[in-house]
């Protein structure tokens, strides 16, 4: 597991913190603190995909996350 940054998703209006981590090939959200669920995305063929239907509805969000994230990171 690699521990990789902090950020907010906009659920329903609110505003969830979630601690992004790199395991098994996925880019997971864990949320902090809550019961919430736990969002996850691969990479593959240049577009990302959502691991269940639970990811897919967070996914515009999550996405835009990610690429500012490894943007940062080149």
């Amino acid at each position: 597991m690699e521990d990789l940054f902090w950020t907010t998703l906009s659920l329903n209006g609110r505003q969830e913190e979630y601690h992004i981590i790199f395991e098994n090939e996925m880019y997971c959200f864990i949320p902090k603190g809550s019961s919430k669920a736990e969002y996850c995305f691969r990479r593959g063929h240049d577009e990302w995909l959502a691991v269940n239907e639970e990811s897919e509805q967070v996914k515009d969000g999550a996405v835009e996350a990610l690429e500012k994230y490894l943007m940062r990171q080149h």
